[in-house]
């Protein structure tokens, strides 16, 4: 199945653990818009799928609602 839409990938900071990855991960899934989301902990990066992109203030407002910070939205 191809994917049309905008891949989007973000740094994070504060993910020790694959429970912080998880939590990482729930956050960004319950943005509306987005439709995949899988996170990397090694890279501290998650890599998020959406049909038109998602604004960069909402991603790093998910991300910080659940203790860690967005570094970089790509």
């Amino acid at each position: 199945m191809l994917f049309g839409g905008v891949k989007q990938i973000i740094k994070i900071e504060g993910m020790k653990c694959q429970h912080c990855a998880c939590h990482a991960e729930e956050a960004l899934k319950n943005i509306e818009g987005v439709k995949s989301v899988h996170v990397n902990l090694e890279r501290k990066e998650a890599v998020i799928k959406s049909k038109s992109g998602i604004d960069e203030e909402r991603i790093k407002k998910a991300i910080e609602e659940v203790g860690y910070k967005v570094k970089e939205v790509e």
